[in-house]
């Protein structure tokens, strides 16, 4: 991990530290956020750049206001969107650099997923 990354995750544990959001890594996979725990569970097994990317996805959807009552492909595919985007806004409100190509191959590359389901 780069002493860039190493800041990145800082800032982001702080951020999420001071929302009363708790950040927990798993071997498995999965990456998502639990509203009810008020967690964000990422996979380690990613790349360091991909886990600061994912967890700062899985902050846009926490701080995301889209919230269809009814659950659709097509919403899921706009929810995440949506987050990627909210994600990106709070990398520079926290001044973390993103590498544009990186972040825009992650986020087709997952969006991808969810609508090939």
């Amino acid at each position: 991990m780069t002493k860039d990354e190493k800041t990145a995750l800082q800032k982001i544990e702080a951020f999420l530290a001071s929302n009363n959001i708790v950040l927990e890594y798993t071997e498995e996979d999965d990456n998502y956020i639990d509203f009810i725990d008020e967690r964000i569970v990422v996979s380690s097994r990613q790349p360091p750049k991909d886990v600061i990317y994912t967890i700062l996805h899985e902050i846009g959807h926490y701080f995301s206001d889209f919230h269809p009552k009814v659950e659709t492909k097509v919403t899921r595919v706009i929810e995440e969107v949506l987050a990627w985007d909210t994600g990106k806004d709070i990398a520079y409100a926290l001044k973390i650099g993103v590498d544009d190509d990186a972040w825009d191959e992650l986020m087709i590359s997952s969006i991808s997923k969810y609508m090939n389901c």
